[in-house]
């Protein structure tokens, strides 16, 4: 009996965290890659000295003044070493009340234009965590931890998961996704044929770039669909520019998010907490350490009584397009460069509504 109480603890403790790292660790959010498959039936490690299992539970900050109620920020960004490495592509803020037992995924665009004259996926290209203050600036909803992880190891979870299986919210065609490698690839055009593309689509440009098709595969997916991916089409599902726009980008990275939460939960293995634990923290950048999320997991409680909302930031609410001064397409809010009251009252009310 004991020991049937104590599998039952070990579940609930397991589900709590998966459902911690979902809301705080970003696309379990910290897309991290963890060998569950591979490794059952093998012996069990001891746990390290800086494992998970051997951390003290630490306070959680206190950021935010309402009790009960956490907001974390997740960014994905690309990594790599080209041009644009740092800027993040996915900005959710992960919003958790215990007290209702209400959770928001809150998707802010990467083309919202902030005060300093830039836009928003910049902010923390000095640094990840000087997104909070900017997003927070935004929202009105007071940061108490940022997650950040590169798309290499979102590809990394989702094979390791063995595929995820995820929901097609919208149709999308893009005919224009850029293959890896293939940058510079001629399609066997000759200089002078180059030179001729140039004079008549400009020097440089998205125009200029679909002349050379062998750069370029095409992704289609229709809506309802339940596809299986591996992390490499989970990472083209996200990240397919030329499909739709950035809000329907913001509404496939919501589906990839269950499916990942979906997938962990369902292989989940109690005996196997540290391990977890240990490589998703080992593969996301963040402020919060292994005793917070061991008291977060603890404070959050059974993952299944929550009811989750989605709440996206576009043009048919709060939003509106505009341009930079040097001609950079921006989003800005209705009521005025700068001025976010509407999308905080906004916001406000959805999750006054939940």
């Amino acid at each position: 009996m004991r020991k049937n109480l104590q599998e039952l603890t070990n579940k609930r403790w397991f589900i709590g965290l998966v459902m911690g790292f979902t809301f705080l660790s970003g696309l379990l959010i910290s897309f991290a890659g963890f060998p569950i498959l591979g490794n059952i039936g093998k012996p069990l490690a001891l746990p390290t000295a800086n494992s998970f299992s051997r951390a003290t539970p630490a306070p959680i900050n206190k950021n935010n003044p309402q009790e009960g109620v956490y907001n974390a920020l997740l960014l994905g960004y690309g990594g790599g070493n080209h041009e644009g490495t740092l800027l993040t592509d996915s900005i959710i803020v992960a919003h958790v009340d215990t007290n209702t037992k209400k959770a928001a995924l809150i998707s802010i665009p990467r083309d919202l234009w902030i005060p300093g004259n830039i836009k928003i996926n910049a902010a923390g290209v000095n640094g990840f965590q000087n997104s909070s203050p900017a997003v927070q600036n935004v929202t009105g909803l007071p940061i108490n931890y940022y997650v950040a992880v590169d798309f290499n190891n979102f590809r990394k979870l989702i094979d390791n998961l063995g595929g995820i299986t995820v929901s097609v919210p919208k149709t999308f065609d893009d005919p224009f996704y850029p293959i890896e490698g293939e940058e510079n690839n001629t399609c066997g055009m000759n200089d002078a044929q180059i030179f001729e593309l140039k004079n008549k689509f400009g020097q440089s440009g998205f125009e200029l770039e679909k002349q050379f098709t062998c750069r370029y595969e095409h992704l289609h997916f229709d809506a309802g669909q339940n596809v299986h991916l591996d992390g490499a089409s989970a990472l083209k599902f996200v990240r397919s520019r030329h499909g739709d726009s950035d809000f329907g980008r913001s509404e496939r990275q919501f589906a990839v998010l269950t499916g990942i939460l979906s997938r962990l939960v369902s292989l989940r293995n109690v005996n196997k907490i540290d391990e977890t634990v240990n490589t998703l923290f080992n593969m996301v950048k963040t402020d919060l350490n292994l005793g917070t999320i061991k008291t977060l997991a603890q404070v959050f409680g059974e993952p299944g009584v929550y009811k989750i909302s989605q709440i996206q930031l576009t043009t048919d609410n709060v939003l509106k397009e505009g341009y930079s001064a040097n001609g950079s397409y921006v989003l800005m809010p209705k009521s005025g460069e700068f001025d976010f009251t509407g999308v905080k009252n906004y916001i406000n009310t959805w999750l006054q509504r939940m």
